[in-house]
């Protein structure tokens, strides 16, 4: 008798567990659904097919380029008035063979990688060819998916290998070399079945990185030290399946099965037969913002927001692409690509694995009061 009433009261408290993650409240992340400004689009004067990658300083500049050509850097204030460009396609000094990221270090210096693997390009803050800076040899050769610098002016670097292997690096350029701080291979990516990792700095240069499979955050001291581990028990991941292979058609925006979705379903296995429970991380303003692979009815993304402590404060939500983090926080202000879409009856129909719309613009919003509040 006595067994069964513990089995029932821990059954209970499961109950319990479940009914509040469900019945909790989500808060949109948006003050207002109008934007404060739009960066590119129609009548702008600058034209962007494909926004992917894009970077915001701490005093709200943007640098903004078409991830289609790669070919220039348009720099925008923090009103979103255009300021000037600077770059051109090509091989030679000051040129770009496609620019993929973007970073700015204490004194205003603009570094970018841009095609070869080799070395890192440095501008002056008005855009001003500087110099090339080789990479260690244990980054070259890899494709870099983020870099930031921390207020030391310690450079991290995400870089994904050939086989899977995704590592994070503290890059000391004094003496050009580097520090492994992150490492992992055990998801299989393949065709559009590709995640890799999301990182975010804190106010004192410690480092949060997300796991791609389970519901874990890595903290990091800036020295590289692991901290602690961040994990949310109970979190049903999601298996991948053909719906999720719904995509827009890139000639008249038709709904159609990725062509090679067969092939790329056969060669997942175990773990990365699932989304990752966990695609993004956001640092701003005392709240840790991370981005789940559940959506709501109108296909946005769960954010979890916590405190700095990881003490849960609520629940918000908006568009994103499960595939990259494509969201910047910064002094309560979301950037993000004009991926938006509330025709719910068109949306519906496509996968995790599109984007919902045109991210020809960048698109930057007050991030709601109701929220901000929570933190």
């Amino acid at each position: 008798m006595k067994l069964r009433n513990i089995l029932f009261s821990i059954f209970l408290i499961f109950f319990l567990i479940n009914c509040h993650q469900e019945t909790e409240p989500v808060f949109s992340i948006l003050e207002n659904k109008q934007p404060l400004f739009v960066c590119g689009g129609e009548n702008s004067g600058h034209y962007y097919k494909f926004i992917q990658n894009y970077f915001v300083d701490q005093n709200g500049k943007i640098f903004l380029w078409d991830s289609a050509t790669g070919d220039h850097i348009d720099v925008y204030d923090d009103k979103g008035q255009f300021l000037f460009p600077f770059g051109r396609k090509g091989e030679g000094p000051g040129e770009f063979r496609a620019v993929g990221n973007a970073a700015i270090d204490s004194r205003g210096n603009i570094w970018i990688s841009s095609g070869n693997r080799k070395s890192l390009k440095i501008f002056s803050e008005r855009g001003e060819y500087k110099e090339d800076v080789l990479l260690p040899k244990e980054m070259a050769l890899s494709s870099i998916m983020k870099m930031v610098f921390n207020a030391d002016d310690d450079l991290f670097l995400l870089c994904s290998f050939i086989g899977n292997m995704i590592s994070l690096y503290r890059f000391d350029i004094k003496e050009n070399r580097c520090q492994l701080i992150h490492s992992e291979s055990k998801r299989i990516n393949t065709g559009l079945a590709n995640f890799t990792p999301d990182f975010a700095l804190d106010a004192e240069g410690n480092l949060y990185v997300t796991d791609t499979i389970d519901y874990r955050i890595y903290k990091y001291s800036k020295d590289g030290k692991l901290l602690f581990t961040h994990e949310a028990k109970g979190f049903k991941k999601e298996r991948i399946v053909e719906e999720d292979f719904n995509v827009f058609s890139d000639v008249d925006f038709r709904i159609i099965r990725f062509p090679q979705h067969k092939a790329v379903m056969g060669a997942l296995s175990g773990p990365s037969l699932y989304f990752p429970a966990i695609f993004g991380i956001n640092i701003d303003g005392g709240a840790i913002y991370v981005w789940t692979s559940r959506q709501d009815e109108m296909k946005r993304f769960i954010i979890d927001v916590y405190d700095m402590k990881f003490n849960r404060k609520c629940r918000s939500c908006y568009f994103n692409w499960i595939k990259q983090n494509l969201a910047q926080i910064v002094k309560n202000k979301l950037y993000i690509p004009s991926i938006e879409n509330e025709n719910i009856q068109l949306t519906k129909k496509v996968g995790r694995f599109t984007l919902l719309n045109f991210n020809d613009q960048l698109n930057v919003y007050a991030v709601s009061k109701e929220l901000s509040g929570k933190h």
